[in-house]
Protein backbone atom coordinates (compact mmCIF):
# COMPACT_ATOMS: atom_id res chain seq x y z
CA UNK A 1 0.00 0.00 0.00
CA UNK A 2 2.67 2.41 1.02
CA UNK A 3 4.84 3.07 -2.22
CA UNK A 4 8.04 4.20 -1.02
CA UNK A 5 7.70 3.12 2.50
CA UNK A 6 9.31 6.81 4.01
CA UNK A 7 7.97 7.57 6.99
CA UNK A 8 6.51 10.71 6.08
CA UNK A 9 4.71 8.70 3.39
CA UNK A 10 3.09 6.95 6.00
CA UNK A 11 2.03 9.30 8.08
CA UNK A 12 0.34 10.58 5.22
CA UNK A 13 -1.39 7.36 4.33
CA UNK A 14 -4.69 6.08 5.00
CA UNK A 15 -4.11 3.26 6.77
CA UNK A 16 -2.06 5.35 9.39
CA UNK A 17 -4.87 7.57 10.12
CA UNK A 18 -6.77 4.88 11.96
CA UNK A 19 -3.99 3.46 14.16
CA UNK A 20 -4.78 5.74 17.36
CA UNK A 21 -2.22 4.45 19.54
CA UNK A 22 0.70 5.92 17.80
CA UNK A 23 -1.00 9.37 17.75
CA UNK A 24 -2.60 8.99 21.58
CA UNK A 25 1.05 8.67 22.19
CA UNK A 26 1.89 11.79 20.43
CA UNK A 27 -0.82 13.51 22.62
CA UNK A 28 -0.57 12.03 25.73
CA UNK A 29 2.98 13.60 26.12
CA UNK A 30 2.00 16.75 26.48
CA UNK A 31 -2.10 16.44 27.32
CA UNK A 32 -2.46 14.82 30.69
CA UNK A 33 -4.84 11.72 30.90
CA UNK A 34 -7.48 13.46 32.57
CA UNK A 35 -7.63 15.98 30.24
CA UNK A 36 -7.55 13.97 26.90
CA UNK A 37 -11.37 13.36 25.63
CA UNK A 38 -11.84 10.55 23.36
CA UNK A 39 -15.20 10.58 21.55
CA UNK A 40 -16.97 7.93 19.28
CA UNK A 41 -17.74 9.79 15.54
CA UNK A 42 -21.66 8.38 16.59
CA UNK A 43 -21.24 10.24 20.37
CA UNK A 44 -19.97 13.22 18.67
CA UNK A 45 -23.25 13.27 16.22
CA UNK A 46 -25.67 12.70 18.23
CA UNK A 47 -25.19 15.45 20.47
CA UNK A 48 -22.30 17.85 19.05
CA UNK A 49 -22.99 20.80 21.68
CA UNK A 50 -22.71 18.55 24.93
CA UNK A 51 -19.75 16.64 23.55
CA UNK A 52 -17.91 19.83 22.31
CA UNK A 53 -18.73 21.17 25.90
CA UNK A 54 -16.88 18.41 27.07
CA UNK A 55 -14.07 19.07 24.93
CA UNK A 56 -13.90 22.51 26.27
CA UNK A 57 -14.73 21.82 30.12
CA UNK A 58 -11.28 19.54 29.49
CA UNK A 59 -9.52 22.28 28.02
CA UNK A 60 -10.33 24.65 30.36
CA UNK A 61 -12.42 26.79 28.31
CA UNK A 62 -15.32 28.42 28.84
CA UNK A 63 -18.23 26.25 27.18
CA UNK A 64 -20.68 27.47 24.71
CA UNK A 65 -24.38 28.23 25.31
CA UNK A 66 -26.40 28.52 22.21
CA UNK A 67 -24.79 27.00 19.07
CA UNK A 68 -26.85 26.59 15.51
CA UNK A 69 -24.21 23.58 14.56
CA UNK A 70 -25.60 23.77 11.03
CA UNK A 71 -24.39 27.65 11.01
CA UNK A 72 -20.96 26.12 12.23
CA UNK A 73 -20.32 23.76 9.61
CA UNK A 74 -21.92 26.33 6.77
CA UNK A 75 -19.18 29.02 8.65
CA UNK A 76 -16.08 25.65 8.61
CA UNK A 77 -16.85 25.12 4.72
CA UNK A 78 -16.58 28.57 4.27
CA UNK A 79 -13.05 29.14 6.09
CA UNK A 80 -12.02 25.60 4.52
CA UNK A 81 -13.90 24.81 1.18
CA UNK A 82 -11.03 22.25 0.16
CA UNK A 83 -11.11 20.46 3.42
CA UNK A 84 -13.16 17.47 1.85
CA UNK A 85 -10.11 16.91 -0.80
CA UNK A 86 -8.22 15.87 2.43
CA UNK A 87 -9.93 12.77 2.26
CA UNK A 88 -11.96 13.79 5.37
CA UNK A 89 -15.51 14.29 5.37
CA UNK A 90 -18.19 15.85 7.26
CA UNK A 91 -20.63 13.31 6.20
CA UNK A 92 -20.37 11.14 3.23
CA UNK A 93 -21.64 8.25 0.85
CA UNK A 94 -18.85 5.64 0.34
CA UNK A 95 -19.07 2.41 -1.89
CA UNK A 96 -19.50 -0.67 -0.27
CA UNK A 97 -16.49 -2.59 0.96
CA UNK A 98 -15.15 -6.15 -0.41
CA UNK A 99 -15.68 -8.89 2.12
CA UNK A 100 -11.03 -9.51 1.56
CA UNK A 101 -10.63 -5.71 2.25
CA UNK A 102 -12.95 -6.16 5.17
CA UNK A 103 -11.05 -9.11 6.64
CA UNK A 104 -7.72 -7.34 6.52
CA UNK A 105 -8.42 -4.06 7.60
CA UNK A 106 -9.97 -6.25 10.63
CA UNK A 107 -6.94 -8.17 11.06
CA UNK A 108 -4.54 -5.32 10.78
CA UNK A 109 -6.12 -2.83 13.23
CA UNK A 110 -6.42 -5.52 15.73
CA UNK A 111 -3.49 -5.30 17.67
CA UNK A 112 -3.29 -1.30 16.73
CA UNK A 113 -6.74 -1.47 18.87
CA UNK A 114 -6.08 -2.88 21.27
CA UNK A 115 -2.59 -0.89 21.95
CA UNK A 116 -5.09 1.90 21.83
CA UNK A 117 -7.79 0.39 24.21
CA UNK A 118 -5.33 -0.15 26.90
CA UNK A 119 -3.88 3.24 26.59
CA UNK A 120 -7.29 4.74 27.10
CA UNK A 121 -8.69 2.07 29.66
CA UNK A 122 -11.63 1.44 27.61
CA UNK A 123 -12.73 -0.37 24.69
CA UNK A 124 -14.64 1.42 21.50
CA UNK A 125 -16.57 -1.32 20.08
CA UNK A 126 -16.75 0.96 16.52
CA UNK A 127 -13.34 1.31 16.14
Amino acid sequence: FIKSGSPSDLTRHRLFRGMYALQLKQCMASIPKNRLVILENAELRADPVTNINKVLRAAGLKEFENVDVDAAWAAFHAAYPDFEQTGWREKGEYAAMSEDMETFLDEFYEPVNDDSFELLGTRFENW
